[in-house]
């Protein structure tokens, strides 16, 4: 590889990482594993100044910086060449790589892929944006022989060059993260940078993906496969299993076309499906108190996610949404929202403006103080069976470090609402 070629006449200079997060730690320790002298850039740690923007062979930048951070545009201004984590770390593997990225999903398809793999008898990972990233994969003794299954981001996809992904797969598109990207269009071909870089030539795009290149006059590159989504009878005996929620049970049609790509009898991917255990806090189902269910939907972090979740549910049904506000209008946000609940329960930076919004509508909506009080406000309302979803729809970075942390912070508040309501009945929230 070229790039490989690139990087060791380099080797007499440090490497600038910029951010010290899961990302900046991972380039770290790969970096460490080479034997290569690095320094890391954080903003509340140390500063990248122009000293040592020019001191550095080139810049690994860590995917939350926008293309106009200051730091970005210091080292560019030195000369420097930047570069993702993912892109660098692609350079010093033989592993197949599969790029996964979309809207909403991106995370479940990479690790059934994985999953899938292994009932096939084949050796698999899933890394990048779903938590490991590709680097710490490699410092870690990631097996050549490995098949990569890469969750891409937008953030991460709009600086990939060297990369050669042998397939990608990108299952949906849906406007997100225009707080980071200027525009739909822009964040759109943030993610179709992978497209051209399939070296295998095999791409697999959902229909939402060929609309919208079709809408702005995009041509998708020949290879594209468009693989429509069509009901598979795979949860016969697993009638509320999460791959038959929506819209995973769209996605696994393009599951299904992959297998068949790489030859995976129909039988096998029958069995990964029903034996698939999903990611923490997507639509997970947690405890029924009384007359209500609650679900943790913390993983979800725009419009599309959350009315994706919504639709899985019949009868009544109280949301419990908001956090920080990620671009695009929450107006358009709460007409979407309002025809699937009965009752919201707003939290976050967005809560009281869409209390505000709901109520001018005619949908009963309380703005809480807390994600605890959302709850327990939440399950006093509660007079016959409901089900009770938190499923955010933003970011959860105004009152959480992550989703993650978002997510067990629910769950959390839900089990210490059980407890209570054994002792007590829940009139006592009301």
């Amino acid at each position: 590889m070229d790039a490989l070629k690139k990087w060791d006449k380099l080797r007499g200079s440090s490497v600038a990482i910029l951010g010290a997060g899961i990302s900046g730690n991972g380039a770290s320790a790969l970096l460490t594993e080479l034997g290569w002298d690095h320094k890391i850039y954080d903003e509340q740690r140390r500063a990248f100044t122009e000293e040592e923007a020019r001191a550095c062979s080139f810049v690994i930048c860590s995917p939350g910086f926008k293309k106009d951070h200051s730091w970005r545009i210091l080292a560019k201004d030195c000369g420097k060449e930047i570069v993702t984590e993912t892109d660098f770390a692609a350079c010093y593997t033989k592993s197949k790589i599969i790029a996964i990225t979309g809207t909403n999903g991106k995370t479940t398809m990479a690790t059934f892929l994985s999953h899938l793999y292994k009932i096939n008898g084949s050796s698999a990972i899933a890394t990048g944006n779903i938590g490991l990233p590709l680097s710490q994969a490699l410092a870690n003794g990631l097996d050549s022989e490995t098949t990569v299954f890469l969750e891409t981001s937008s953030f991460q996809a709009e600086d990939l060059k060297y990369i050669k992904p042998e397939t990608v797969i990108w299952t949906n598109f849906e406007g997100d993260h225009l707080d980071h990207h200027k525009s739909k269009r822009e964040y759109f071909y943030a993610k179709a940078k992978l497209l051209k870089l399939a070296q295998g030539g095999k791409v697999l795009i959902g229909k939402s993906v060929q609309d919208y290149a079709k809408l702005i006059g995009f041509d998708l590159p020949e290879q594209c496969q468009l693989v429509e989504r069509v009901k598979r009878d795979c949860f016969s005996d697993q009638k509320d299993h999460f791959l038959g929620t929506y819209p995973q049970s769209e996605n696994i049609s393009i599951a299904f076309e992959y297998s068949k790509l790489v030859g995976v009898q129909e039988e096998i991917f029958k069995k990964a499906v029903l034996t698939y255990q999903p990611e923490p806090h997507r639509l997970q189902k947690l405890e029924t108190i009384g007359k209500a269910t609650f679900w943790n939907d913390s993983k979800s972090t725009n419009l599309s996610s959350t009315l994706s979740a919504c639709k899985n549910f019949s009868g009544n049904l109280f949301w419990i949404g908001g956090g920080r506000k990620k671009g695009g209008l929450i107006e358009e946000f709460a007409q979407k929202i309002k025809p699937f609940v009965n009752r919201a329960f707003l939290i976050g930076e967005t809560g009281e403006a869409l209390t505000r919004i709901f109520k001018k509508d005619g949908l009963p909506a309380t703005f809480c103080e807390s994600l605890e009080l959302a709850i327990k406000k939440a399950f006093s309302k509660v007079t016959n069976k409901t089900n009770i979803l938190f499923s955010p729809g933003f970011a959860s970075f105004d009152s959480f470090s992550d989703y993650a942390d978002r997510g067990n912070s629910f769950i959390n508040h839900v089990l210490d609402l059980k407890k209570i309501t054994s002792m007590t009945t829940h009139n006592i929230f009301t």
